[in-house]
C-alpha cells in the first residue's frame, strides 16, 4: 500500500470519527443529562421576542457539545482515566477525596472558611427573624436548620491539600447574628458530630436515610414532638447511586449501600417523583398538627419522617418562601431546611409576606438630601403591592423602614453583585404616600426622600 493510499485511509477514518458523534445523534438518539447536570436546549432560529436569534450558531455548537452520541461513555472514560492515573476528577463540580469519598466542589468556600461579609450575615439574620415574626403572628412555631455540608462533618475524608476553616465558616460565624434575632435555630451540626458515625453517602452530597432520621428526630424535638426513627430497624440494599458519582461518571454502574425505613403511615396526594416533586402534600390519620416545610434536595430523604409525624404536611421545594401558604394550609408549625452552601439565599430572595408595621420615630432622624426611587408593583394573586428599590448608599445591615405619615414599614433587604435592595408587600392603601425611607446606623436613623416611580 503506497503512501497515497494510507493517507486517504486516514483521512477517512478521521472524518469517520469527526462524523460519529453527530451521526449518532440521528441514528440512536441524544445523551441524556446526568445527576444534577444541565444541558444546553435545542437552538432556535428566533428569540422569545420573535426576532431572528443571533446566537443560534452558537446555541447549535453548544446544543451539538452537550448531546452528541456516546457522549456520557466518553465522559466516562476521561473520568475513570483521569481518577485512577493522576487522582484528580475530570468534572470541575466534583471532588476526589480519599477512600472513595466524593466531595461537592461548591462547598469549598464553606470549608476553607471564604463565605459572606459580616454585613451580610447580620442582614440574613435580619431577613429571617421577619420571616419567623409573620410566621409566629399566625400563631404557628417556627423553626429554622441548616443542613451542613458532608465536608463539615467528615474533613479527615477531603483532600489534604485543601485547608480547613470551617470555624469560619457563614454557617458558624452567622451563629451570634442568629442568637442575637432571637431565630429558633436546630443546631444539625451538634447533633450529627455528637453521633459520631458516618451518616452521610460516600459518592453523594446527601445524608443518607439513617442520617435523615436523625435529622427529623432532632427536628421533632425542636418541635416538641418527641419522635424517634433514628433507634428503629432499617433494611440494608447496595442499590444507591450517588448524584456526584453520577456527575462524574455517567455511565458508571458503582453503587453504595443504603439504608432505608418503610414502616411509614402516611399518604401522599399525587406523585411525589420519589421525593423530588416541587410540591408535596401529605397525610396521617393516626398523627397530630400541620407542618408546611420549605426544603431543598436534603429533604428528598427528609420529608417522609416529618410527614409522618403530622396529620398534614406540605413541603414545598422553593427557595422563595410565600408565607401565605400558611393561612391556605392553616399550618401551626412551619419548617425551613436549606443547606450549608446556599445560606446566602436568605439575602438573594424575596419571600411573600405583608411587611410588619413599626413605630418609627423621626424626631431625631438625620435626613440626607438623598433620594431613593421605588417601584411599585401590583401583586394581585396576593392582593399586596410589591415596593422595591436600590439602597444607593452605603449599608450596614440596618432596619429598613419605608415611611408614610405616621405609618411605617419594616423592609426585607436582599443584595445582588455588591448593591443592595428594599423590598416590601405591602396592602394597597398602605403603599399609598410613601415619603420616605429610613435606615438604622450605628449612630443615627438616617432618612432619605423617597420617590415612587
Amino acid at each position: 500500500m503506497n503512501k497515497k493510499t494510507i493517507a486517504g485511509v486516514f483521512a477517512a477514518l478521521f472524518l469517520l470519527l469527526s462524523l460519529l458523534p453527530a451521526a449518532g445523534m440521528l441514528l440512536s438518539g441524544q445523551s441524556v443529562s446526568a445527576a444534577n447536570e444541565t444541558l444546553s436546549q435545542p437552538p432556535k432560529l428566533l428569540n422569545p421576542a420573535g426576532k431572528v436569534n443571533l446566537s443560534v450558531l452558537k446555541d447549535t455548537t453548544d446544543y451539538i457539545a452537550d448531546h452528541f452520541f456516546l457522549r456520557n461513555e466518553l465522559v466516562n472514560a476521561w473520568a475513570a482515566l483521569n481518577a485512577a492515573v493522576f487522582k484528580t476528577s475530570s468534572e470541575e463540580q466534583v471532588l476526589l477525596g480519599s477512600d472513595g469519598w466524593l466531595f461537592y466542589a461548591s462547598t469549598l468556600d464553606d470549608y476553607m472558611g471564604r463565605g459572606m461579609s459580616d454585613t451580610e450575615l447580620k442582614r440574613a439574620a435580619s431577613n429571617l427573624a421577619l420571616i419567623q415574626e409573620s410566621v409566629e403572628s399566625r400563631g404557628a412555631k417556627f423553626i429554622f436548620t441548616i443542613a451542613p455540608n458532608k465536608n463539615s462533618l467528615y474533613p479527615a475524608q477531603m483532600p489534604a491539600f485543601v485547608p480547613s476553616a470551617h470555624e469560619t465558616a457563614n454557617a458558624e460565624r452567622i451563629l451570634p447574628y442568629f442568637a442575637s434575632a432571637g431565630i429558633h435555630y436546630r443546631d444539625l451540626f451538634s447533633v450529627f458530630r455528637e453521633r459520631g458515625e458516618v451518616l452521610y453517602y460516600k459518592t453523594d452530597s446527601h445524608w443518607t436515610d439513617l442520617g435523615a432520621a436523625l435529622a427529623a428526630d432532632s427536628i421533632m424535638d425542636a418541635f416538641e414532638k418527641h419522635v424517634a426513627y433514628y433507634g428503629k430497624e432499617f433494611s440494608l440494599s447496595s442499590e444507591h447511586r450517588g448524584d456526584l458519582y453520577e456527575m462524574l461518571f455517567p455511565t458508571g454502574k458503582g453503587t453504595e449501600t443504603a439504608q432505608s425505613y418503610a414502616d411509614f403511615s402516611y399518604s401522599a396526594e399525587g406523585n411525589p417523583n420519589g421525593g423530588n416533586a416541587m410540591r408535596i402534600e401529605t397525610a396521617n390519620e393516626g398523627a397530630e398538627g400541620t407542618l408546611l416545610c420549605w426544603r431543598d434536595s436534603f429533604g428528598i430523604s427528609l420529608y417522609p419522617y416529618l410527614a409522618d409525624s403530622f396529620g398534614r404536611a406540605l413541603f414545598l421545594r422553593s427557595s422563595s418562601y410565600d408565607l401565605t401558604e400558611i393561612e391556605a394550609l392553616q399550618a401551626d408549625h412551619v419548617l425551613i431546611e436549606l443547606v450549608e452552601r446556599n445560606l446566602d439565599w436568605l439575602i438573594r430572595n424575596v419571600p411573600v409576606m405583608a411587611a410588619p408595621q413599626r413605630k418609627v420615630e423621626l424626631t431625631n432622624a438625620v435626613f440626607s438630601d438623598q433620594i431613593v426611587h421605588a417601584d411599585a408593583k401590583t401583586d394581585s394573586k396576593h392582593d399586596l403591592v410589591y415596593v422595591s428599590g436600590e439602597l444607593v448608599f452605603p449599608y450596614d445591615g440596618g432596619a429598613v423602614y419605608l415611611c408614610a405619615g405616621e405609618a411605617s414599614y419594616e423592609a426585607f433587604v436582599t443584595e445582588s453583585n455588591g448593591k443592595w435592595f428594599f423590598h416590601a408587600h405591602l396592602a394597597p392603601e398602605q403603599s399609598e404616600g410613601l415619603d420616605y425611607l429610613c435606615v438604622e446606623t450605628d449612630s443615627a436613623l438616617m432618612c432619605y426622600s423617597l420617590q415612587m416611580k
